[in-house]
């Protein structure tokens, strides 16, 4: 078993490691968008978004979230016997979770005819495989074995659609997920993964440790779908599949924002665990959350600046409406983002019926609020939804969590980041060159004010090496 997680290792040692996956994955995605618009029609490209978006509920339906009680285990304990333990009865889930998925589904398609039914399976199957089986190889062996992961699935992924989807279309797309996962299913095996998994540790009792912990988070990612992907069906049901195409585009693009963030919520995640009862806790925590909060902003700042240059360069013309929506979208996916790192505190405690609570309630409320804006309002109207609602999930989330522990924000300098990004917003959607250049000197010139003192600090660290 790899040494690297037998210690906790820094917050910056570990946000690189995951790093290079998650830069990796984010630019094949970037040539996934545009290989997708210029080969899908937004009809086609608003049914695979349709899809993806309901794995995205399936997932942990169907197996229970069961890889997030395999990662609270395992990496808390690295013990031989505890990690067979914990893997050996996750397979056990996993197995009984494919074979009633299997079975809803024919069910399904035999009443409703589900267009490209086989392929959607393979899709599905796929991606369920994948989400498991990621966070087995991340908790059992080491992250650096979860970056090669994410990686080669997603190159795979890229590989075959760039070879196929030309002549196959969304049949390329759908079967590309389950080349990947054979790859995925090899590379697992040469690492190992059987040694620790035993018929004799199979036990009804460890099943129920384990899903007692993590079915209070299918109920938390159920209210999160609410949160992030419920428009989309409600965008395809009052508007049409081509809206929801343009919509997939516009959120995909935002979403860079929370791949981004990715990077760090593990290493955090990492850290959290580690340090979880120890003085520094609190103290750790507030000044991350607050550094990492200027950071992502930033990150939302440029997102806004050179969206209108970049994007005509990658995606069809088809789909530029999308660069109406994205700054909304992206400043909903930073409120996001920030609410994923405050649940931390949650699973540290092992509270997760409360973060479930705090999700609900804002889930609950872009459901209605869909309803309401999108049938009059459009595209604009479900990126003000999610936007809406995720700034309420990370109020209540922040409120709540101040009964385990004390995360001191600094208010005046959240609200300043939010004024900004609203500026720029103004800024940039007027035509003009003129408009960009001034979008992006605001943009840079807000991200390094907002930053300088870690900008002063890492400058000074660097001046000492060199």
């Amino acid at each position: 078993m790899s040494k690297e997680n037998d210690k906790p290792r820094s917050l910056a040692k570990g946000s690189f490691i995951y790093g290079i996956g998650n830069i990796g994955t984010l630019v094949i995605n970037f040539f996934l968008v545009p290989l997708y618009t210029f080969y899908l029609s937004n009809e086609e490209l608003g049914y695979f978004d349709l899809v993806a978006s309901g794995l995205i509920l399936m997932a942990p339906v169907f197996f229970g979230h069961i890889e997030l009680a395999v990662v609270r285990w395992v990496l808390a304990n690295k013990n031989t016997k505890n990690v067979t333990d914990v893997v050996s009865n996750a397979l056990v889930v996993f197995l009984a979770g494919l074979c009633l998925f299997t079975l809803v589904f024919g069910l399904v398609n035999a009443f409703s005819n589900v267009t490209l039914a086989k392929y959607v399976f393979v899709y599905l199957i796929s991606n369920f495989f994948y989400i498991i089986v990621k966070q087995v190889i991340r908790s059992v062996f080491s992250s650096t074995h979860y970056v090669l992961t994410e990686l080669s699935y997603v190159l795979m992924v890229l590989l075959c659609s760039i070879f196929f989807v030309g002549n196959y279309g969304l049949k390329a797309i759908f079967l590309s997920y389950g080349s990947a996962s054979i790859v995925l299913l090899v590379y697992v095996l040469a690492m190992g993964i059987t040694k620790y998994i035993s018929f004799n540790t199979m036990k009804m009792t460890i099943t129920k440790e384990l899903l007692g912990y993590s079915f209070p988070l299918v109920l938390n990612a159920i209210s999160l779908w609410m949160n992030n992907q419920s428009s989309k069906y409600i965008i395809a049901s009052f508007l049409t599949l081509s809206a929801n195409g343009i919509y997939a585009i516009a959120f995909k693009i935002a979403y860079v924002i929370q791949i981004l963030n990715r990077i760090f919520y593990f290493s955090l995640q990492d850290k959290m665990f580690a340090v979880y009862g120890k003085a520094e806790f609190k103290d750790f925590f507030s000044k991350t959350f607050n550094t990492y909060s200027g950071l992502l902003f930033s990150l939302l700042y440029l997102l806004i600046a050179v969206q209108k240059v970049l994007l005509p360069l990658i995606i069809d013309t088809s789909f530029l409406e999308a660069t109406r929506y994205i700054p909304i979208l992206a400043l909903g996916v930073v409120f996001m983002s920030l609410s994923s790192v405050l649940g931390i505190i949650y699973q540290c405690e092992k509270k997760n019926m409360h973060a479930f609570k705090t999700s609900l309630v804002s889930g609950i409320l872009i459901v209605f609020m869909g309803f309401v804006l999108i049938p009059d309002y459009g595209l604009y109207g479900a990126a003000l939804v999610f936007m809406i609602g995720n700034f309420i999930w990370l109020l209540y989330r922040y409120i709540d969590i101040q009964r385990y522990t004390v995360v001191k924000v600094k208010m005046l300098f959240f609200l300043m980041y939010i004024a900004t990004a609203f500026v720029l917003f103004l800024i940039t959607n007027n035509e003009g060159i003129w408009y960009i250049v001034l979008g992006i000197v605001v943009a840079v010139s807000a991200s390094v004010l907002f930053n300088r003192e870690l900008l002063r600090t890492k400058l000074s660290a660097m001046r000492k090496f060199f």
